[in-house]
């Protein structure tokens, strides 16, 4: 494997292990139970992003092909989140941390997407393609939870900006 490449794989479990101390420090300071659900579903999806590109470094740098089909991620479907009775907002703290959530997220997607663009193993391209998708499904997931709080914040506020 060249160090480009290695160098890729490097930074994206970094950026994993980054993600995974944010939202469980987040999921601590949380006033709202489902808040506190939503961001500990998210560092655990962190944790297994770390671990699948953990097992690419190491059957990369040992020369073995790496196959994205080795991998059962057919369970990351999108956590049930936030029913109506439980979004009273305190305060804009949860607004604000899905925000960063949500540019953490889009962050995630143009890394991995350059990097399938950029890596000569199809194999890690398949990898970074499918953890680009995942991602995706947490970008939607943290944009509808956005839009719901704020939404909510606004009417507790007796002021909707539409």
């Amino acid at each position: 494997m060249d160090k480009k490449e290695l160098k890729i794989i490097k930074t994206a479990i970094l950026n994993e292990i980054e993600g995974e101390k944010f939202y469980r420090d987040t999921a601590q300071k949380a006033n709202l139970k489902d808040t506190r659900n939503a961001f500990l579903y998210l560092a655990e999806e962190e944790k297994q992003h770390q671990n699948i590109l953990q097992e690419l470094i190491t059957k990369l740098t040992a020369n073995q092909e790496f196959s994205i089909d080795s991998f059962n991620l057919d369970h990351t479907a999108s956590p049930l989140i936030f029913p109506k009775s439980e979004t009273d907002v305190d305060d804009a703290l949860e607004i604000s941390a899905f925000h960063i959530a949500i540019l953490m997220e889009k962050a995630s997607i143009d890394y991995y997407r350059d990097a399938a663009q950029t890596t000569n193993s199809e194999g890690a391209r398949s990898l970074y393609n499918y953890l680009a998708d995942w991602e995706v499904k947490h970008l939607e997931s943290m944009e509808k939870i956005y839009d719901s709080l704020t939404e909510d914040w606004w009417d507790k506020q007796s002021f909707s900006p539409s």
